[in-house]
């Protein structure tokens, strides 16, 4: 958050070091530093320092950076600049607590205090146009930035488009938003020896974007930068995330290899149990999606039992996401223990992070509403699934979620019976032809083929992956067969269906489609 040197730094080489270790975002590292510095009564412990351990306290917890501040009231005193910059810290940790009114006055002190050109002058700028992004009042949240978003370098000006970036997707410009952070992304890269933290928050939410629109420029720059990060211990959870959703770009494009190798790595640096029961979900959600039912009743029995040892409603950031997909796969299951799911998820609906993209955002209606309309077909009430799907529908439709429209038009047309909502499903799915959800449906309609069913699984499983147009090479990486293996599957393929090509083979299943 910010950059930390407004104020004249020590020249002592503690000082650097924690300066240097908050850059490179190794936060916990660079506030062990400052502590031991104070703790040791250094004489050059002042201001800078203890406005850098504020910044690294605001990390983590708004309330405690506060009463850190109020406890080093007498550090700030010296300097105008020192106090402007811990008043301003005030605002910020004010504004991430809820208490808009405090922030507001703590940012026009903290102004009063500066000279109205300084760098400090625009954080402040900043903090309060983001402070109003976190209270939803984007018009004047987007109006106080343009004064100096021309002016702001470094750090600043990626913070700033960032911030631009979060506006939009609140509006529902979800577009306008990926175009920001490509040209954000682009800034960083230009940018020497640019914050670790920034580049890795502009990646993350690159490839959260990639995960949902179908752009093949945000999915390549997803996969290209997520290797290029030095990442951190105190940047894990970001880096988890960016895994998932990299995986599921993968999922989408066919690759099924690929996804369930993020996957795994993802599992690995799980943060915390909630986020590994999320884990557990998407193998298990993927799993299912390819017809490997022993491994999906595996990952999903592990997620149940962790699920079950936590609190969830302590908890208030996106990691709660992980109980609506626990009702999505329990609902064909166990219909009553979906419905729990769904319960929980509700019990403390609307406690997100204020700080999180997601708080007080449509999108969040739209997955609830997918996961309880799933869990409504699966116990009979079909006419309040239907309701559920169409509300998901609109949101998804208006902001270009795609793959999401389509899976929950897919959902629609098999309860309506409406033709109709299948051509909008095949509209939407048009950039994911390799997709679960289009060898899914592909596999539905095709189910009564007598053909088909002369296949073994592992043939049917070949020729999902044939007719959705993917090369052999491929197919052996994503299945882990030998090339050879699967070339004998499409000769066994072809003589089922008497044809001596693969786009003979094709042309006869997309009739059927």
């Amino acid at each position: 958050m910010g950059s930390p040197q407004k104020v004249p730094a020590p020249s002592s080489s503690w000082y650097a070091g924690a300066l240097a270790a908050f850059h490179r975002a190794e936060f916990s590292s660079a506030g062990q530093m400052l502590d031991e510095a104070e703790a040791s009564q250094k004489a050059s412990f002042d201001a800078a320092a203890a406005l850098l351990r504020a910044r690294i306290s605001l990390k983590n917890d708004a309330a405690s950076a506060l009463e850190y501040l109020a406890r080093r009231t007498a550090l700030f005193t010296t300097a105008a600049a020192a106090q402007a910059e811990s008043i301003m810290l005030q605002g910020v940790a004010y504004a991430r607590l809820g208490d808009a009114r405090s922030a507001a006055a703590r940012f026009k002190d903290a102004a009063a205090l500066c000279a109205p050109a300084s760098e400090l002058a625009r954080e402040i700028v900043y903090q309060r146009a983001a402070a109003l992004w976190i209270d939803r009042k984007l018009d004047q949240a987007e109006r106080i930035l343009g004064p100096i978003e021309e002016t702001a370098t470094g750090t600043l000006a990626i913070e700033i488009r960032v911030l631009r970036g979060a506006i939009q997707a609140a509006r529902g410009n979800i577009s306008q938003q990926a175009a920001i952070l490509i040209e954000t992304l682009r800034l960083i890269h230009a940018t020497p020896d640019p914050s670790t933290l920034h580049w890795a928050i502009v990646a993350s939410q690159i490839a959260y974007l990639a995960r949902e629109l179908p752009s093949a420029t945000l999915r390549s720059n997803a996969l290209s930068e997520l290797p290029k990060i030095p990442w951190t211990n105190d940047l894990t959870e970001l880096r988890y995330r960016m895994l998932r959703a990299v995986a599921w770009c993968h999922a989408l494009e066919g690759d099924d290899f690929n996804a369930f190798r993020r996957l795994k790595e993802a599992a690995a640096i799980t943060p915390s149990a909630a986020w590994r029961v999320m884990s557990f979900c998407d193998r298990a959600y993927l799993a299912t999606a390819l017809s490997e039912p022993r491994w999906a009743e595996q990952e999903l029995r592990d997620a149940h039992e962790l699920a079950s040892t936590i609190t969830w409603s302590a908890l208030d950031g996106e990691e709660r996401f992980a109980l609506l997909l626990l009702a999505e796969l329990y609902a064909p299951r166990d219909s009553a223990l979906a419905l729990s799911y769904v319960a929980q998820y509700r019990s403390n609906n609307g406690r997100y992070n204020r700080t999180l993209s997601s708080s007080n955002d449509r999108r969040v209606g739209a997955m609830e509403a997918y996961s309880t309309g799933v869990v409504q077909r699966a116990i009979g009430d079909l006419s309040e699934a239907i309701r559920l799907f169409r509300e998901a529908w609109t949101v998804y439709d208006a902001i270009g979620y795609d793959w999401r429209a389509g899976r929950t038009a897919l959902a629609l047309a098999e309860l309506t019976g409406d033709a109709g909502w299948r051509e909008r499903a095949k509209e939407k799915l048009r950039e994911y032809p390799r997709s679960w959800l289009v060898t899914g449906e592909r596999r539905s309609t095709l189910s009564e083929s007598s053909q088909l069913a002369l296949l073994t699984p592992a043939q049917r499983a070949v020729f999902d992956l044939l007719i959705a147009g993917m090369p052999i090479k491929e197919i052996a990486l994503a299945q882990q067969r030998a090339e050879y293996t699967v070339r004998n599957h499409v000769k066994a393929i072809f003589k089922a269906f008497n044809v001596t090509s693969r786009a003979a083979l094709m042309a006869w299943a997309h009739k059927k489609l």
